[in-house]
């Protein structure tokens, strides 16, 4: 996997499968349900893919700017801000309750312009050009922030929004940020991580109370990074594994700052593990551990953050469920769970950041 140079724009880690949005607009997938592949028949939410650890091009017939990975379905947006979908699902997309089995890039219909995706479990979002939200998808603890009587649900606005500029998703929970930079959440809060001082769920968007005004927002399971204009960092929500960076709490429904010894320029955020990239391209990695996530060479849990040594010069890091991809000018590194060639080993896990794909 080392041998053909790619211009990498963009990682998106899903579950259990990557892409890689290329300079052309084209992608390069690998890995689980979701990375292009097709499956012959019925698929079974019950079967375990097969691996896929070499990337396949997807055949777009769009050139994409943004690409998002879910669980097994895909979201892209076109240079004209046109919303694609793609991927595997045996539960549908959103008002369709059918399996569906995509390998190319199709047009979602009833939707507008986006300047955003972002992709959940079995749920989506994208924000238009006015900034206003739409969702569609599983309507599980009120994830889609908007009053539906159908459980699987097509796309449809969110009222009562100021405009948005970015948005993110966990699996049950959804984090916007206006552009005023105010935080402005719904949905699952079963450990406090919509950040409101209690462990209500919300089916509609409320306003985190709070004087920050994040520069970003990173979403794992069931907790929430966010990374200040001045290169902060702070954390809500559950901490069973210390994903949170602290011992102190099982966990928090209020934001916690991280002891960070330099600046932070990136975030991202996995099942119980977080991850920051700081302005010298360092890797600092805490919370759970169990697949090697971390990238420190064990499977030992950190309650602090921890810098992941012998990396440098690093300039983006995505968290899928249970696995790590790093882009560096030359390389794409992968440490974590690989049981669906995820990060393109054929080790099941790996513990420390290991090359698999030259891009130079």
């Amino acid at each position: 996997m080392r041998n053909a140079p790619y211009q990498v724009l963009q990682v998106g880690c899903g579950r259990d499968h990557v892409i890689a949005l290329l300079s052309s607009g084209k992608m390069m997938a690998w890995g689980g349900i979701g990375s292009g592949r097709t499956i012959d028949g019925p698929t079974d939410i019950c079967a375990t893919p097969l691996a896929l650890n070499r990337p396949i091009e997807i055949n777009a017939s769009f050139k994409l700017k943004l690409v998002s990975a879910g669980f097994g379905i895909n979201l892209g947006l076109t240079e004209n801000n046109k919303v694609v979908s793609w991927g595997n699902s045996s539960i549908g997309i959103g008002g369709n309750n059918q399996s569906v089995a995509i390998s190319d890039p199709e047009l979602l219909p009833n939707l507008p312009d986006a300047k955003m995706i972002a992709s959940g479990e079995h749920n989506f979002a994208i924000v238009d050009l006015e900034g206003r939200v739409h969702t569609w998808g599983m309507n599980v603890d009120g994830v889609l922030g908007r009053p539906t009587a159908q459980l699987n649900t097509g796309p449809d606005v969110i009222k009562d929004l100021p405009p948005i500029k970015s948005i993110v998703m966990s699996q049950g929970s959804v984090f916007t940020l206006s552009k005023e930079g105010d935080i402005f959440v719904w949905g699952s809060n079963s450990a406090g991580q919509l950040g409101l001082g209690n462990l209500e769920s919300q089916s509609k968007p409320v306003q985190m109370i709070t004087s920050m005004k994040p520069a970003a927002l990173a979403a794992g399971a069931t907790h929430v990074l966010a990374l200040s204009p001045a290169g902060e960092v702070f954390a809500w929500g559950s901490n069973n594994k210390g994903q949170l960076g602290t011992k102190a709490v099982n966990y928090s429904p209020a934001p916690i700052k991280l002891d960070l010894p330099e600046k932070i320029s990136g975030i991202t955020a996995g099942l119980h593990f977080s991850l920051a990239l700081s302005n010298t391209g360092n890797i600092y990695a805490w919370g759970w551990n169990g697949f090697g996530q971390l990238g420190l060479g064990d499977s030992i849990d950190r309650f602090q953050p921890t810098m992941i040594k012998n990396l440098a010069a690093v300039k983006s890091i995505s968290a899928g469920h249970t696995y790590v991809v790093a882009l560096t000018s030359k390389d794409l590194l992968g440490w974590g769970n690989n049981s669906s060639g995820q990060i393109g080993s054929t080790s099941s896990k790996v513990s420390r950041p290991n090359s698999f794909l030259s891009i130079a």
